[in-house]
């Protein structure tokens, strides 16, 4: 049996065994915690437990890493953001019944071929909707009381990536991933497969490492420490844009002080 058919196999035994909400809630609980929750934390250890690794992988030096009391709140306000967007998903899926689902439960599992084109999809429809959403949280009428928040960390760890205004949580981490694919119709374990990738992405791009180099930590490292560069996921937004590059911005900058 090959690995579609098996996976055919225990996606008929499920849908048939339990109800539509439920797989849906349980799918939606245990992406969170495979995709960010168990990476997160493996990220945050290794500077325990393998110290002199850590030294040599941090992307940022050791006088700008957050102290244990302000990792220790950071955990506790992205665990916060995630209980309530679950909840949220809960109270969703309560409105329809459990004997409903919200996304594509199709009793016929995709082939191959169809995950790889959603996750493509998703892929580029998050890169473009991020890339837009973060750039206007950082505009001035609206950073300060949104996205500053998420800035708190200049030197981020794996568990900022989700530090953030609720607002901020819900339009640029939830929506952007998980919106497109669900307009798209997408079955529920292609949308979930891309999910937990995503999450896993974003532990990775705050983890302020070096060692994997996909995706590039650096990247959004940049972000923290020099603020107004990279605004996207994957950089090709901010390449389209001309964001890529630090002091994109001062071209611009000191035309205006000229007219001024």
């Amino acid at each position: 049996m090959d690995l579609h058919s098996q996976l055919q196999a225990a996606w008929s035994h499920a849908t048939t065994t339990y109800r539509p909400g439920t797989i849906e809630f349980a799918a939606i609980i245990l992406v969170q915690i495979v995709g960010f929750l168990i990476p997160a934390s493996f990220y945050l250890l290794i500077d325990t437990l393998f110290p002199k690794f850590s030294q040599r992988h941090k992307i940022q030096d050791a006088r700008r890493q957050p102290t244990r009391q302000q990792i220790l709140h950071c955990v506790k306000v992205t665990l916060f953001n995630h209980v309530w967007s679950v909840a949220l998903a809960g109270l969703m899926l309560s409105f329809t019944g459990l004997d409903h689902a919200i996304t594509n439960l199709d009793p016929i599992v995709p082939p191959f071929k169809t995950f790889l084109v959603d996750f493509a999809f998703g892929l580029l429809a998050r890169e473009i909707s991020f890339y837009y959403v973060h750039r206007a949280l950082h505009h001035p009428s609206v950073y300060v009381y949104i996205h500053k928040m998420h800035h708190k960390y200049t030197a981020p760890v794996a568990f900022a990536a989700e530090y953030a205004h609720p607002v901020e949580h819900l339009l640029a981490n939830v929506l952007p991933i998980t919106l497109p694919l669900y307009l798209k119709g997408a079955h529920m374990l292609s949308l979930m497969a891309f999910v937990l990738f995503e999450l896993w992405e974003a532990a990775a791009d705050h983890s302020g490492y070096d060692f994997l180099k996909l995706p590039p930590a650096e990247i959004h490292d940049l972000h923290h420490e020099k603020f107004r560069v990279n605004y996207g996921t994957i950089g090709l937004m901010d390449w389209i844009h001309g964001t890529d590059v630090v002091g994109w911005d001062l071209p611009k900058k000191n035309e205006i002080k000229r007219m001024e």
